[in-house]
Order: structure tokens, then sequence, then C-alpha cells
């Protein structure tokens, strides 16, 4: 029985047995258990860097940020000081660093993008000028840029990421299409939108290559097209893109979906902007109708939540309006399944 106590103990204070145990917490998101456990296994290995960070990330989920920075910058000297600061172990641990900066709003922008900075440069010296992970990190900053509106800066670092990707895996490769997007966002936000048609249809073509030219990955760039020849006031451009992607979200969501509205209203608004107002009208009407359809179930959700809490009044005005706007829909199944519901509900009363 000794023997068993003693070893049941060696395993609680052994390394290997700690990792493990903090990991599977973790890994369920049971964050306020795994602490004490990662706590416990730094007290023993207070400079392994593994169980800082480990314990940073933990942190970090917790929301406590500026406990998790003080363990990533105090992983971020131990590395430094085995390896020099162009250490490439840094790399990860820079990246979750600025990852916490930017999430700490404005006052931590200048660290957020000096840490990001320093992740380019210690990529540039380990791994050289054109390395796909150096791609990746340019447009990580491009990205943090773009989110503060910080356009000039950004654009020459999607460019620098576009042109690393295209050297090394050819101009048609799928990781160039989030790049493109980025590229044409930018454009589009800054009103240049003559522009952003070329990295669109850079897109559009790898991803046709990549999926055909019926998937609805391709849909999402015609969409895109469309919308930037709308906003340049070429309609008759985007209605064929408009007409080629709407029977895509059709096949990819169905002729019912809700979701269908937006391109619908889409293609009907081009079509208004030339005045084919016989050819908008039924997209709208259709358009109107999915909308109404998504309303009345949402009115018919609301009176079941209403109805399981036991306020039974403020459900029946809530299938009072799901029955009267089903009714409009021009549904039967829809309109005959509201009503049965608001049926079951009155026989409650």
């Amino acid at each position: 029985m000794l023997a068993l106590l003693a070893a049941a103990a060696h395993a609680a204070d052994d390394p290997g047995e700690l990792r493990l145990h903090a990991d599977r917490l973790a890994a369920m998101g049971k964050y306020a258990e795994a602490e004490p456990v990662l706590s416990r296994l730094l007290e023993q290995q207070p400079d392994e860097t593994i169980t800082i960070e480990a314990l940073a990330g933990v942190y970090r989920s917790e929301g406590r940020n500026a406990d998790a920075e003080k363990l990533y910058l105090r992983s971020i000297d131990l590395k430094e000081k085995a390896a020099g600061k162009q250490n490439p172990d840094l790399i990860p641990t820079l990246k979750a660093l600025a990852a916490i900066y930017s999430g700490m709003g404005a006052p931590r922008n200048t660290d957020a993008e000096r840490t990001l900075l320093r992740v380019i440069s210690v990529r540039e010296q380990n791994r050289g000028m054109d390395d796909l992970d150096l791609a990746s990190d340019c447009a990580a900053l491009a990205g943090f840029y773009l989110d503060r509106k910080r356009y000039a800066v950004a654009e020459p670092n999607l460019r620098r990421a576009l042109v690393i990707i295209e050297k090394r895996r050819g101009p048609a490769d799928p990781a160039l299409v989030p790049v493109l997007d980025s590229i044409a966002a930018l454009y589009v936000n800054t009103k240049n939108f003559a522009a952003a048609e070329s990295p669109l249809r850079h897109a559009i073509s790898i991803q046709e290559r990549v999926y055909g030219p019926n998937d609805y990955n391709v849909a999402t760039y015609l969409d895109s097209l469309a919308m930037v020849f709308y906003l340049s006031q070429r309609y008759a451009e985007a209605e064929p893109l408009y007409k080629r992607s709407l029977p895509i979200w059709e096949a990819k969501l169905g002729p019912d979906a809700p979701q269908l509205a937006t391109t619908l209203d889409n293609l009907a608004v081009v079509y208004a902007s030339q005045e084919k107002f016989a050819l908008a009208e039924p997209l709208y009407k259709r358009s109107l109708a999915l909308r109404q359809k998504d309303t009345v179930l949402s009115y018919s959700n609301l009176a079941l939540a209403l109805d399981g809490k036991g306020d039974t009044g403020a459900a029946e005005i809530q299938y009072k309006r799901a029955v009267a706007l089903a009714e409009i829909a021009g549904d039967p199944q829809l309109l005959d399944r509201t009503r049965k519901n608001y049926a079951e509900l009155r026989k409650k009363k």
C-alpha cells in the first residue's frame, strides 16, 4: 500500500504527467483547472519556455492579457539568452504576443506593429526573402494595417506576399486567393474600384481552376466583382456576373433559402439601374417572400420560447404576427404549420 501511495505521489509530481494533465484540461476548455497544474509545473521548471507559454496561453484564453504578456516576454528573454535575438524559435512567441497587443486596443497598437515587424525580420534572417511563411507574416502585418485603415502601408505588404507566393508556387496557386481578396478589399475601401477588378478576376480564375466553374467559392468572387462594377456604375457588366452566381447559390443553398434574398436583390438593383423594371420586379417579389418566410420562422421561434417559459400571452402575440405574415408570404405549407402551432398554444389557454 505504501508503495502504491509513493508511486501515486511521484506521478502527481512528474513533469511529464503534469504536462499531459494540463494539456487535457486546456483542450477541454477547463482553464481554471489547468492553471494551477501549469503553475506547479513552472515551479519545478522555471526556465522551461514550453511551460511558460502554455500558462500564458491559459491566461490568454481567460482574457488575462496582462498576465499572459508578462509570461510571453519572459519566454522571449529566455530564448534570446539561449540562442540570440534572431533565434527562429522566437517567431511563434512573438506572434502570440502581437495577437495580445492587437486585442488590447489602440494604446498597444505600436507594440503590436513593432512585434509583427520583428517577426518578419527574424523570418528573413533565418529563411531568406522568398520564404512562404514570410508571405504569411507579410499578409498578417497587412491585415493589422487594414483593420486600422492604414491602407498605404498595408498595400506594399500584400503585394510582397503576392510576389513571394507567385514566385514559389506559380500564379494559379490557391494560397493567392486570400491575398488577392485583401488587395481588392483595400481598393474598394479606398474607392479605387478600377484597381479592384484585376485581383478579383485573378481570384475567380484560380477558384474556377480549383473548384470548377459552378462552385460557390467561385460565386463569392463573382458577387464581389459584380459589386465593384455596380459601385462603378458599370451595370451592364455587373448583370451577367449576378446572373451567373444566382443559380450557383440556388444549387448550394436550395431555391427557398432566405440567404438567396441578397443575391436576388443585387441582381434586381442592377436591372432597375438600367431601367429593366420588368426584370427587376419578380426578383424583388421573390426576395421579399424569402425574407418574409424567414421572419415568420423567427416570430414562431420566439413564440415557442415565450410559451416554454410560461408567458402564453406574449407567445400568442408573436404567433398572430407569424400567421399574418405567413398569409402574405404565399407559402401554403409554412402557413399551415404556423397555424397549427398557434392552435396548439390556444388549446393551453
